[in-house]
């Protein structure tokens, strides 16, 4: 059982360092930090744009976090937040041209990173992959609410 959680905890700890490692790395060629990636990648599949609270659920971020990262990206001239409603977590957040040419490339980095980090994984091992992870995550979600909710 220890080395099962050893293997699990480790595994899942590489995995979320070399990706947060690769996303600053590819995102710094484009003068963008690592954390903007969930945001441009959600904005640029999601259709008329997303309001910051579908955002932060969309990139499992919290709005605070979220703020502040499509400010920096309001301030690069990426996004623009329409401002047709008073209340501002309403508001949709849109990708500028610019930001629809830079998700663009976000889109086509990401997509090569899945093909090279899924090297030697069938199809049917992925789906399986995926399958497994989100019931483990709902479990541990579950455990986690148990104790206080996130």
């Amino acid at each position: 059982m220890e080395q099962r959680f050893a293997t699990f905890s480790h595994l899942l700890i590489t995995i979320s360092r070399c990706v947060q490692r690769i996303k600053n790395m590819e995102m710094a060629a484009l003068g963008l930090k690592g954390r903007q990636v969930q945001c441009l990648f959600a904005l640029y599949n999601t259709q008329g744009g997303a309001s910051l609270t579908r955002l932060a659920e969309l990139c499992g971020e919290d709005k605070g976090m979220l703020s502040r990262t499509v400010k920096e990206l309001a301030g690069s001239g990426l996004v623009y937040v329409a401002s047709d409603r008073a209340q501002k977590y309403k508001n949709p957040i849109l990708l500028t041209k610019k930001g629809e040419e830079i998700a663009g490339i976000v889109a086509e980095k990401i997509s090569s990173m899945l093909e090279k980090g899924s090297l030697g994984i069938s199809e049917e091992e992925r789906e399986n992959m995926y399958r497994t992870l989100k019931i483990v995550s709902e479990n541990l979600t579950g455990i986690c609410n148990a104790y206080a909710p996130m």
